[in-house]
C-alpha cells in the first residue's frame, strides 16, 4: 500500500508539473539580459489628436486619464464607487504578540458596491511604539488566517476560498516541490523591528477567485450602465484596497501617507491596479504580476491573453478576451499601467524560473514607464539588466533565481527597498 501511495503521488506530481498554471517548471530559464522590446505606443507621444506631452501637467490632465481610460474599458472594467466604509468591529486580539513588540488588531469592515453590502476583514500587526507606522497592505490569496496562522485570527465563516488554502501535510509539501518554498506569511518580526505595521487581507471576501463563484459573484453586481463595462475581479480587487486605505486614514496608529501595497501574482496585478488608480498609495510592491500586470503582452512571451482569459474569465472584463488572437491590436500596452504609478515609488518582483509571468516584459515594461518617472521629477528606470537591483530606486526591479511564489529572499530586498523610501529612521 505504501508503494501505491508513492506512485500515486509522482503520478500527481507528474500531472501537476503539466498542468499548474502559473508554475514555470520545465519553462526555460529567463536570462538576466534585457530583450530589445519597446513597448508600443510611446506614452507621451502624439495620439487620438493629442499633442505631444512636454510637461507634468499635460501628464495629469490630459494623458494619465487618457491612459486610464484606455486600460479600464479593454482590461480591467469599471472599478466601484468609493462609497464610505463603515467600521462593523476593531478589537485588539493580543498586545503580547512577538514577545510584546506588536499587537494584532481585527478589523471589520462593510464595503458597499451599489446595492450589496459585503464584509471584508482586515487584520493588522501593529508595532507597540508610538505611531503612526508605516503600513504595508498585503492582498493574500488564502483567507487570512493562512497568512497570520495565530491565535485569535479567524476566518469568517461562508468565505469562499480556493482549495490549495486548506493544504496540509502531503497536499502542502507537493505545493512545495512545485512552486519552491513559497511562503503566506512575511517576516513579521523584521517588519516590526523596523518600524512597519502589516495588514492582511482576503480580496476574495467580496469577488471569490473561483471561475464558477467569482462569475455568479460579479453577475450579481453588474447592472449594465458601468462606465468601462462590467465589473471584473482584478478591478474590485483593487478597490478593496481603496477602502481598506480610507479605514487607514481614519485610524491613529497607522501612517495615511505611508500606505503601501504587497501584493503576488493575481494580487500582484489587483495592488499596481490600485496604486495607479488611488494616488493616495504611497507605494507599491507588485511581485509576479505577469500578464493583466506589468508584463507587456504585444512581444508574445509568457503567459498569452487567450489562456489568461480562458482560465480566469472572472478576472477581466469581456473586452480583453477580444485580444486573445491579436494582442498587437491593443492601442496600448502595460508600461501604460506601470506609468500611472508615477512618480510615487514602485518595486516589480521577478524570478529566473518564471517566464509565464515573463520577467523580460515587465523590465521593458519599467524602462518604457521611467520616461513617464523622469517628466514627473523622478529618476528613469536605471537597471542596465533583470539583477541590477537598487534599493534607493523609486521605480525599482527585483530578480532572483526560482520558480514564481513567495520566498524568504524576496523579503530581503524587499526590506532594503521598504527602508529607503518608507523607513522610520
Amino acid at each position: 500500500m505504501q508503494i501505491l501511495k508513492w506512485i500515486g503521488l509522482i503520478l500527481i506530481a507528474a500531472i501537476s508539473l503539466f498542468v499548474v498554471g502559473c508554475s514555470t517548471i520545465g519553462l526555460p530559464h529567463v536570462s538576466y539580459k534585457p530583450k530589445d522590446f519597446t513597448p508600443t505606443p510611446d506614452l507621451l507621444a502624439p495620439i487620438g489628436g493629442m499633442e505631444q506631452v512636454t510637461t507634468a501637467e499635460d501628464w495629469r490632465s490630459t494623458r494619465a486619464p487618457f491612459w486610464t481610460d484606455m486600460l479600464l474599458s479593454q482590461v480591467y472594467g469599471t472599478i466601484p464607487d468609493a462609497t464610505p466604509v463603515e467600521i462593523v468591529s476593531d478589537e485588539i486580539i493580543t498586545t503580547n504578540f512577538l514577545d510584546g513588540a506588536a499587537a494584532i488588531r481585527a478589523v471589520r469592515l462593510k464595503l458597499t458596491i451599489g446595492e450589496h453590502d459585503f464584509l471584508q476583514d482586515v487584520h493588522f500587526v501593529v508595532p507597540n511604539l508610538k505611531g503612526p507606522h508605516p503600513v504595508i497592505l498585503g492582498a493574500g490569496s488564502c483567507p487570512n488566517d493562512v497568512v497570520l496562522p495565530f491565535e485569535g485570527v479567524e476566518r469568517l465563516p461562508g468565505t469562499e476560498y480556493p482549495d490549495y488554502c486548506n493544504m496540509e501535510g502531503w497536499q502542502k509539501s507537493l505545493g512545495n516541490f512545485i512552486f519552491g518554498r513559497y511562503i503566506e506569511t512575511p517576516p513579521l518580526e523584521d517588519l516590526i523591528e523596523h518600524g512597519f505595521a502589516f495588514g492582511a487581507y482576503y480580496p476574495g471576501m467580496v469577488v471569490p477567485d473561483s471561475t464558477s463563484a467569482g462569475l455568479a459573484a460579479l453577475e450579481k453586481l453588474n447592472q449594465g450602465d458601468e462606465q468601462y463595462g462590467p465589473y471584473a475581479g482584478i478591478g474590485v480587487w483593487a478597490w478593496v484596497a481603496s477602502r481598506i486605505t480610507d479605514y487607514i486614514s481614519r485610524e491613529p496608529s497607522l501612517d495615511e501617507g505611508r500606505v503601501i501595497l504587497f501584493g503576488h501574482s493575481r494580487a500582484a496585478k489587483s495592488s499596481l491596479l490600485a496604486g495607479a488608480l488611488d494616488p493616495r498609495i504611497a507605494g507599491v510592491i507588485s511581485h509576479q504580476s505577469g500578464t493583466g500586470g506589468a508584463a507587456v503582452q504585444k512581444n508574445r512571451v509568457g503567459e498569452s491573453i487567450a489562456e489568461i482569459t480562458e482560465s480566469y474569465p472572472h478576472w477581466f472584463t469581456p473586452n480583453y478576451a477580444l485580444y486573445a488572437d491579436r494582442p498587437k491590436a491593443l492601442p496600448f500596452d502595460q508600461h501604460a499601467l506601470v506609468a500611472l504609478m508615477a512618480p510615487r515609488p514602485l518595486l516589480l518582483g521577478n524570478s529566473a524560473r518564471d517566464q509565464w509571468a515573463d520577467p523580460q516584459g515587465s523590465f521593458a515594461a519599467a524602462k518604457a514607464a521611467g520616461k513617464v518617472y523622469e517628466l514627473l521629477g523622478s529618476e528613469p528606470f536605471e537597471a542596465v539588466n533583470l539583477k541590477d537591483f537598487k534599493p534607493d530606486a523609486v521605480l525599482a526591479f527585483q530578480f532572483r533565481e526560482g520558480t514564481h511564489g513567495i520566498t524568504p529572499e524576496d523579503w530581503a530586498p524587499f526590506l532594503e527597498w521598504l527602508d529607503d523610501h518608507f523607513g522610520t529612521e
